[in-house]
């Protein structure tokens, strides 16, 4: 402000210099009449600002005086020096540095400099459009370094600086003032975005263009209920569907009403994949007749592909997980009624377990699946439970062997399955191990987890392959993950020296170890956690005929997405304090990790260099508190 006034104090002496007076002169116009005098900062500050400096006057004094203090602001900014944000405010963007900033805005990385970088380009219409078009790469370079909510902070301001300048708000930044909102789960955010939005466009959100909102809705609610099964849901409910008039505003449409208008539009695989996405929202919400409303068009606009339809079984193993499986019931009798009484592509779905689990789904699933079908599901049901056991049919010897070349038995002929002490004939195989984690890895039972905890401790020193899951230029070395009960402690809950049969599991005692995401050296519990079970170490080597080496790397099991993951700790075992992971991680701090005999997933390559404090997972969605 200060540097503003001066240049333009300057530039009054130099006005002056050009008519031949002198800037000391008090009253320097031949003409008295007109009453022009050398103006006071204060003046030269109020005039540009609001455009005057005197109340109107009878004989239009102020009008002539205001327009030679406005003339001030012609001049040039003299070189050598940018000017200050609120000159461009005064004077606009010239042409020539709107295509200059335009250029340097994708070098921005810092919410300073995107506040900067407001200042100076929302001035008027072609700077603000400017602006936003490169808004949400500026942000992308930001996240890691600030918090969602110092973001959604600064696109508050950008929003408000728009309205009070009177200039255009895009699209592209109602999107991404819906999108943090929704990654912040702030339900008064998402409510005063969304009322902008609508002045803009009553239509602007669609499943096909909304796909980035309803995804981080759903990412956001899901760890959040993980976190903490006791969350109240009730607001941000309130907010996308307008259930509970109590606590939502019913004058005006909500998300889920402008998500259904023009639904006789061509939606695409895109549009209808989000569109199941949201299905997943509203389930894990637990809402109700906009869900049942929902689902009834979306059926009527479902394609039978197999990747579509396993989309949409994911909704039903969304409301199982939700304990609303009568509703699951419910819409697995609709699909089937829409395929035939058939379910195609059930035997395929990545989480059928879920389903067979169930006790309602599992008791409606013979009326509709199919008899051919329901024949195929219980192979499979038969082939894991054999596989928890660590033996496998054979067909032609009429006898169960060993499923690995690792497992000590080839075949089982004349001893009983399983033992009167619990042990299996194939204890010893390694898919025994694997089959178990992804039956019971994401349960929210500790018994359950104990289970794998013991298996950790039967495998215990035999070494078994894995791969990395993420892409590397370079050729990365051989992995082989060491199984072992909870490898790493924390130094204020260290495992008892002897355990026995009756003890009650406990956070510490299960392994559990989460990892949240550090930003300005603080953990961030709305940013993106991951919650592990702990599997054992994870060992390296170079070449086929080198040692295998630790490499400060754990495997942990994720218990939210069902994924084995590598975390960089420093060390193979031992005591660490709570805190942020070491720095010098060889593979990222976080990458995915699958056992060898097994296919990579669609979407498994992945891995992360962010960094993460580690601490014990309280667990409390396994009951702790």
């Amino acid at each position: 402000m200060a540097r503003l006034v001066l240049q333009l104090q300057r530039n009054q002496r130099q006005a002056l210099r050009w008519r031949g007076l002198r800037a000391s002169s008090r009253c320097v116009s031949t003409n008295t009449s007109t009453g022009w005098h050398d103006p006071s900062p204060t003046e030269l500050l109020r005039a540009t600002l609001l455009g005057a400096t005197t109340p109107n006057t009878s004989d239009g004094t102020h009008l002539k005086q205001n327009k030679r203090i406005l003339e001030l602001l012609d001049t040039d900014w003299p070189r050598g020096s940018p000017p200050p944000p609120l000159w461009y405010a005064l004077k606009g963007v010239p042409p020539r540095e709107e295509q200059e900033d335009s250029e340097r805005l994708h070098s921005v990385a810092s919410l300073s400099s995107v506040r900067n970088a407001t200042e100076r380009l929302v001035v008027n219409s072609a700077g603000a459009e400017v602006f936003q078009r490169s808004l949400k790469a500026m942000l992308q370079q930001c996240h890691g370094k600030v918090t969602y909510s110092e973001i959604q902070s600064t696109l508050s301001d950008i929003a408000v600086r728009l309205q009070r300048l009177e200039l255009p708000m895009t699209a592209d930044l109602c999107e991404l003032g819906m999108y943090y909102a929704a990654l912040n789960l702030s339900s008064p955010a998402f409510h005063q975005v969304f009322k902008d939005c609508l002045r803009l466009d009553p239509d602007g959100f669609t499943f096909v263009k909304s796909g980035a909102i309803i995804r981080a809705l759903y990412e956001t609610v899901r760890l959040e209920l993980f976190k903490n099964p006791n969350y109240d849901a009730i607001h941000i409910l309130a907010e996308v569907t307008g259930e509970y008039a109590a606590v939502s505003e019913q004058s005006i449409p909500k998300f889920h009403d402008v998500l259904h208008r023009n639904l006789d539009l061509d939606l695409g695989s895109d549009g209808r994949r989000n569109w199941a996405t949201y299905l997943c929202l509203l389930s894990k919400l637990r809402s109700d007749k906009p869900f049942t409303h929902s689902w009834t068009h979306f059926l009527n606009k479902a394609i039978d592909s197999e990747q579509e339809l396993h989309a949409t079984y994911r909704i039903v193993s969304d409301l199982i997980q939700s304990g609303r499986s009568v509703i699951a019931a419910k819409c697995l009798e609709d699909i089937s009624i829409r395929n035939r009484d058939q379910l195609p592509y059930i035997a395929t779905f990545r989480h059928l377990q879920v389903l067979l689990d169930d006790p309602v789904v599992s008791e409606s699933l013979p009326d509709v699946v199919g008899n051919e079908l329901y024949g195929v599901i219980l192979e499979l049901a038969f082939s894991n439970m054999e596989q928890r056991l660590g033996i496998q049919w054979q067909a032609d010897g009429s006898t169960h062997i060993g499923i690995s070349a690792n497992s000590s038995s080839t075949a089982f002929e004349d001893q009983p399955l399983l033992t009167i002490d619990g042990d299996c004939a194939g204890y010893d195989d390694p898919i025994r191990l694997y089959a178990e984690l992804y039956a019971l890895g994401c349960s929210h039972s500790p018994a359950d987890l104990g289970r794998i905890v013991n298996l950790l401790n039967e495998h215990d020193g035999n070494a078994l392959d894995v791969v990395p899951e993420f892409r590397s230029e370079s050729a990365l070395p051989e992995f082989r993950w060491c199984p072992q009960h909870s490898p790493i402690e924390f130094s204020h809950a260290v495992l008892p020296t002897v355990t026995d049969s009756t003890r009650e599991w406990t956070p510490a005692l299960l392994g559990l170890i989460r990892a949240r995401p550090l930003i300005n050296d603080m953990p961030q519990e709305r940013a993106g956690s991951f919650h592990f079970l702990q599997l054992g170490s994870l060992e390296i080597r170079r070449g086929p005929h080198e040692a295998w080496q630790p490499s400060g790397y754990i495997v942990g099991w994720n218990r939210l997405l069902g994924r084995m993951t590598a975390l960089f700790v420093g060390k193979d075992a031992g005591l660490i304090d709570s805190g942020p992971m070491p720095s010098a991680a060889p593979f990222g701090t976080l990458l995915h990790l699958r056992p060898s005999h097994m296919h990579a997933l669609v979407d498994s390559p992945w891995s992360s260099v962010d960094p993460f404090y580690l601490d014990l997972d309280p667990g409390r969605d396994l009951g702790f508190q």
